[in-house]
């Protein structure tokens, strides 16, 4: 049986007032329930409202289910209430706490993938790429121009310091200019250069599988395709992404077309994650890693590979004790918020 225990809860405070006519009796219970119930619901749209756009079309197909049923979804405690009787209105304040799991789980069993039988499923290839900083070089950057008689020199010096080691590289350029009576002038600059590593981090990749089998979705993993051409490829997809920050369209449109070819193969999708240096939280004393994510799924069906969905750029921090626990959440909550905006994207393109 798979579990999913990757989403927190999300809390919210909220508040809802009732005018009434009479505040006794049976009446009293049913105003109070009623204001209790209201402020509850609002929570929960509050939460909707947060979700990504296809997340939010397949929430409206569940809105009703939702809040009608209240209880499944959200654990409400009044914090406060008033009755105003001069005003005649009952106001109650809550702390509402979105059961994510659940909130998720009814919101993705209103897709078509949902009871689909393992013959029924389009078949969806997943490839994932993780990037992380291993060293951070401090470049200073000095550029000197002399200029005597008609002759002007300028030199640029490169030094990169890991803290190890100094490098140094300079070039010296020669041009005709009129005479400034040997004037010299000196300028600094410091820019950071980082160096990279690349590999394919089956934490973040068994992340975003996991989210998608939950959903119901099959998986198949690139290595497990068991072609030469596509390993080689994805070889190629490292080693863009390790010197240019993402694959090339042209590496991608050749493993599109080669896809394309095996006809139960509907669904290209790859991620990756660029995983920063850790930074101290210094209200905390916490160790922050952050990590940008970049998703992709690409629908085979076609005449033509169509790009159908993608997270670009999005920023997710983590937060630890210490630097391994930090790089780890970080990379477990990346994987978990783009697995769910593509699950959301299928799910409103009722793709099975």
């Amino acid at each position: 049986m798979l579990v999913n225990v990757a989403h927190s809860a999300q809390i919210y405070k909220e508040s809802s007032k009732v005018v009434y006519k009479k505040f006794s009796g049976s009446a009293k219970q049913e105003i109070m329930q009623l204001a209790f119930n209201q402020a509850c619901s609002k929570a929960v749209s509050r939460h909707a409202e947060s979700l990504d756009k296809s997340q939010y079309a397949n929430y409206k197909k569940v809105k009703t289910k939702i809040e009608n049923n209240l209880e499944e979804y959200v654990i409400c405690t009044i914090i406060d209430d008033d009755n105003d009787k001069k005003s005649k209105t009952y106001t109650v304040a809550v702390k509402a706490e979105i059961l994510v799991n659940a909130f998720t789980d009814v919101i993705n069993q209103s897709s078509s993938i949902s009871d689909a039988e393992t013959n029924e499923k389009t078949e969806i290839v997943f490839a994932s790429l993780a990037r992380q900083v291993e060293n951070a070089q401090a470049v200073s950057e000095k550029s000197t121009t002399s200029s005597e008689s008609s002759n002007s020199e300028t030199t640029s010096e490169i030094a990169a310091s890991d803290g190890v080691e100094t490098i140094i590289s300079g070039t010296t350029e020669k041009s005709s200019s009129a005479t400034t009576g040997g004037d010299v002038q000196d300028s600094v600059s410091d820019v950071i250069v980082y160096s990279y590593s690349v590999d394919g981090n089956e934490n973040f990749g068994g992340a975003m599988l996991t989210e998608f089998n939950y959903a119901n979705y099959d998986i198949i993993d690139i290595h497990d395709l068991w072609n030469d051409d596509i390993s080689e490829l994805y070889e190629i997809m490292e080693e863009e992404f390790a010197s240019k920050g993402a694959p090339s369209k042209k590496t991608i449109s050749k493993i599109n077309k080669i896809l394309k070819m095996e006809e139960e193969i509907g669904i290209f999708m790859y991620a990756t994650i660029d995983i920063g240096q850790k930074e101290i939280d210094q209200s905390t004393g916490n160790i922050v890693t952050q990590a940008s994510i970049n998703t992709r799924i690409i629908d085979l069906t076609g005449k033509r590979p169509k790009n159908i969905a993608a997270v670009a750029n999005q920023v997710i921090a983590g937060i630890g004790t210490t630097q391994d626990s930090s790089r780890k959440n970080a990379i477990q909550s990346s994987a978990e918020k783009s697995a769910q905006i593509l699950i959301g994207e299928l799910n409103k393109r009722g793709t099975r």
